[in-house]
């Protein structure tokens, strides 16, 4: 008799690392310590996984470094249909069910594994085929490319400089819940005015507020040019 449950558990482990691997270096290797972080699983976790997906065909090793793992096409493949579904997910729970932007990763990971890709599809045509989740993130598209540009992480900014929020660290609810109630949300365009002793200091407009500096390790943005409005 087969096991559904194992089998399920086995393929939703399979997507959730050529998932991690894929945010953490697309088709660069990433070292299998900095994965387990990621993921928040032992180091042996990794390596036990690391052999089931390589005999599926969804990583690779480098040669003489098995502690470097890297997708194959198949893995990358893989890996952006989970993302797609993820962020749709996010979207639709964000948009239409009006869920709170902090908890909309942590419910988008359970229901990803359970949806087809056909119903992502007709999600996204419901959605009128968005092309970034309520974080900022970039979907991937049909045909599973992902669009992304340079960004840059408000903590390391300078006084005076004018940016732009694109995305949120979505793993982080307590930092994303405090980000939005400031409205620091993608979109927002924002003058440094300080960044020192644990704070960064913004305007926009006219107002002027401070955040902490482990809240701006989790926003991430490009530079502007001209004063925040």
């Amino acid at each position: 008799m087969v096991n559904n449950q194992a089998d399920r558990s086995r393929q939703r482990a399979h997507e959730d690392y050529v998932k991690g691997i894929y945010q953490l270096a697309g088709n660069a290797p990433v070292r299998a310590v900095d994965l387990a972080r990621y993921l928040r699983v032992s180091r042996p976790s990794v390596t036990k996984l690391r052999r089931s997906l390589e005999s599926s065909g969804l990583v690779q090793t480098s040669k003489g470094r098995t502690d470097r793992i890297s997708l194959t096409s198949k893995g990358t493949d893989l890996a952006a249909r989970i993302l797609r579904r993820h962020r749709l997910i996010e979207t639709f729970l964000h948009r239409v069910l009006k869920v709170p932007l902090e908890r909309v990763h942590a419910d988008a990971e359970r229901i990803e594994h359970t949806i087809s890709d056909d119903i992502a599809a007709r999600l996204s045509k419901f959605l009128g085929n968005p092309s970034a989740d309520p974080h900022g993130h970039p979907i991937p598209s049909p045909a599973m490319k992902l669009a992304s540009k340079p960004l840059t992480c408000l903590a390391d900014s300078k006084t005076g400089d004018v940016v732009v929020v694109k995305t949120l660290d979505d793993r982080d609810e307590a930092a994303v819940k405090y980000l939005s109630a400031r409205s620091i949300l993608p979109g927002m365009r924002a003058q440094v005015e300080g960044n020192a002793r644990g704070v960064v200091r913004l305007r926009v407009g006219r107002n002027s507020f401070r955040i902490t500096k482990a809240a701006a390790q989790r926003v991430w943005c490009v530079a502007a040019q001209g004063a925040a409005r």
